[in-house]
């Protein structure tokens, strides 16, 4: 009862065609509800490929956002697109102090000496209970300085606090995983398909259980039909092998940039031979919470599914 509660933070997705600010909180000791949602339009040409080019556009769209919510908390956590980060797994020597294994990884990664380097962002952290004694596995992620930047900037210029950086496709990954834990009959020895149809590609990651085993690249053009995405989801499928018997592909879930439904989910469901499902956090997350929001909820979309994946971080027991 008296123990200190996180800190509130707000996911705020800065997406192609719209912004979206989710904030969530405890409904109870562990159950999770929608504290605020909301989602302002963006201008055509605001943001290209993920990159800020009209930023007094977007920072006058944000400063309505924020104005929309009537929120009065401040600490925001922002993704960079799915395209503009770059990750990797290293094996290093370890263990060894937080200095020695930052200069590992830049040496690893070539970033000591490479002058382009300096246009990246670089962050890195060990991944928990992998590697033995005498060697550790380090994650990694890149992402350019300059749109790193604009995102810090724009969140500034609304009077936010950028908190938390995170990557579009693991901040939505985060969200799909509570959404398994949702679920009133999930088979915890089946795979998960978390597939996300967007403007600028597309990206697939498997989850078995509830973590992530495997990202795709992203792919450059969003499949356009049932049988073409298929095609994607048996040859990632294929190229993934586990510790032990391959699992069964069990769910697919969809998300998109579109802000309904589209007519896959059904078709698609039979050429798998999975149950398929669209992904909808507010519709999960509502319950008998009720959002504060003074305006509609924003329909489902992979903006609410970032959002809300962003907004999950202040809860560390669930990410």
């Amino acid at each position: 009862m008296f123990q200190a509660q996180p800190e509130p933070l707000i996911g705020l997705d800065i997406g192609a065609d719209s912004l979206h600010w989710v904030e969530l909180a405890r409904n109870g000791r562990a159950r999770l509800g929608l504290e605020r949602c909301a989602a302002e339009s963006l201008a055509p040409g605001c943001i290209v490929q993920g990159q800020i080019e009209r930023f007094e556009d977007v920072s006058a769209a944000l400063k309505r956002l924020v104005q929309a919510t009537g929120s009065k908390h401040r600490r925001v956590a922002l993704a960079m697109p799915a395209s503009a980060v770059q990750t990797q797994v290293l094996n290093l020597p370890g263990p060894c102090s937080p200095g020695a294994l930052e200069q590992q990884v830049l040496q690893a990664m070539s970033l000591d000496r490479d002058p382009s380097a300096a246009a990246l962002a670089m962050d890195f952290g060990l991944l928990h209970g992998a590697g033995a004694t005498t060697t550790q596995q380090v994650w990694t992620a890149t992402t350019p300085q300059d749109m790193l930047q604009d995102r810090l900037g724009l969140a500034e210029s609304a009077g936010l606090i950028p908190t938390v950086v995170d990557g579009q496709a693991q901040a939505c990954a985060r969200t799909a995983a509570l959404l398994l834990r949702m679920r009133p009959a999930t088979n915890p020895a089946g795979v998960t398909a978390f597939v996300q149809l967007l403007s600028d590609g597309a990206s697939l990651q498997l989850l078995a259980g509830h973590k992530v085993v495997h990202q795709s690249a992203v792919w450059p053009s969003c499949p356009q039909t049932v049988f073409e995405l298929c095609q994607l989801l048996q040859s990632e499928m294929a190229s993934v092998t586990w510790g032990g018997p391959r699992a069964r592909l069990e769910l697919i879930l969809l998300t998109s940039d579109a802000h309904q439904e589209p007519p896959w989910c059904e078709t698609l469901a039979l050429q798998a031979g999975c149950d398929c499902e669209w992904a909808d956090p507010v519709k999960a997350l509502r319950h008998d919470h009720q959002a504060l929001s003074p305006g509609p909820i924003p329909q489902a979309s992979a903006g609410l599914m970032t959002a809300c994946g962003l907004a999950l971080r202040r809860f560390k027991d669930l990410c």
